[in-house]
């Protein structure tokens, strides 16, 4: 029986053990693939926060064995392994298997980047927040870099593309958001719709670090914005949310919507066509590759944090609309800009983050 052992590849034990399995597995006739992948997604036909929380094992005859019992279905097809699955489905310790499995699928993150395995060849970092950031819609608008002159924290300078400064809408989902290996209920999964513009740092040792600056970040979650405004200083405001997502591969309608002043507001774009990692130096990857974050502290001091993710596939984007009151939400200075066409529509399918603590930008100059 053919079939896929389907894991998270945001999960760095599961993303160095899985492939060096491959070929053991496809000698059972068993393909690998990441739980990300859209195909799964849609074969599954399973809410994200349901799809990414364990391994699976999907059977041709669309059967599919959800954690411990796809460990089973496995052993028991490889004899050196067989003795362990039958014990792990004995009475009495198919519980104790059981359990195991969970505790550790619960806490794969962290054991991951405890063991350094997200990051191979650099010593461990306990990271803040993980989470996976889904279906981002991003547009982008050219705008006047006086605009945003004021808001450049020290120590940076504003990033241009083919000279012009950007700003950037980005609504998204946030999925399996887990704060210091930790899983709050009620707040794993939310929406998030933030205006960014670029700006980039270069250390006393020469790196260059190419960041982004907030003006703006809309969550559904109170507790959310308070733990970005004390831990980050970032300016997160809380309102209503909703987002909708229709369509097939071929076509793909994404919306996200918040109600301020008892009026729904929203951006909305249809993904089409073939998914591609951004060629370096293009656009999109300009918009989408930027790793470190800046904003500032009450006492004017720079901050400085480290955002981890892998390379996004992007589509371009068809019937991409902002709707809200820009003046009121994030500023007049800001209306002329994005009242005009976008300069770039995306939407990029994301990929597993890890967000780090952050720290002045003197401490980080030291490294």
């Amino acid at each position: 029986m053919h079939g896929w052992v389907l894991y998270d590849e945001g999960c760095g034990v599961c993303a160095r053990w899985v492939p060096f399995w491959a070929p053991t597995l496809k000698r059972l006739d068993l393909d690998i693939a990441p739980l990300q992948a859209r195909w799964v997604a849609e074969r599954l036909g399973l809410a994200p926060e349901t799809r990414m929380r364990d391994l699976r094992l999907l059977l041709d005859d669309g059967r599919q064995l959800v954690g411990a019992d796809a460990y089973r279905y496995v052993m028991a097809r490889l004899w050196w392994a067989r003795p362990l699955g039958l014990l792990a489905g004995a009475p009495g310790l198919r519980d104790v298997f059981d359990a195991g499995y969970r505790a550790f699928a619960d806490n794969r993150l962290g054991i991951s980047h405890a063991c350094g395995l997200n990051a191979p060849g650099t010593p461990a970092r306990r990271p803040f927040l993980t989470a996976d950031w889904r279906d981002l819609v991003m547009l982008s608008y050219a705008i006047d870099p006086a605009v945003l002159a004021a808001r450049v924290p020290a120590g940076t300078t504003l990033d241009l593309i083919d000279g012009r400064a950007l700003v950037s809408v980005v609504g998204f989902r946030f999925l399996g958001t887990r704060v210091r290996g930790v899983r709050v209920p009620g707040h794993a999964d939310f929406d998030e719709v933030n205006l960014r513009f670029y700006v980039r740092r270069e250390t006393p040792a020469g790196e260059v670090r190419r960041g982004v600056v907030f003006v703006r970040e809309l969550v559904p979650r109170a507790a959310v914005t308070w733990l970005a405004r004390w831990a980050y200083g970032e300016p997160y405001r809380t309102l209503p949310m909703r987002s909708a997502a229709s369509g097939g591969l071929a076509s793909r309608r994404y919306t996200y919507e918040w109600r301020r002043d008892g009026r729904w507001e929203g951006l909305t774009a249809t993904a089409t066509g073939a998914a591609q990692v951004p060629a370096p130096g293009s656009p999109e990857a300009f918009i989408t590759q930027h790793h470190w974050g800046y904003g500032r502290r009450r006492d004017g001091a720079t901050l400085e944090y480290e955002v981890e993710h892998g390379l996004w596939r992007v589509w371009t984007a068809e019937g991409a609309a902002l709707t809200a009151d820009a003046a009121a939400l994030y500023g007049a200075e800001f209306a002329p800009a994005l009242a005009a066409p976008p300069v770039s529509t995306l939407v990029a399918d994301g990929s597993a983050v890890t967000v780090f603590r952050p720290r002045p930008v003197e401490a980080a100059s030291r490294g």
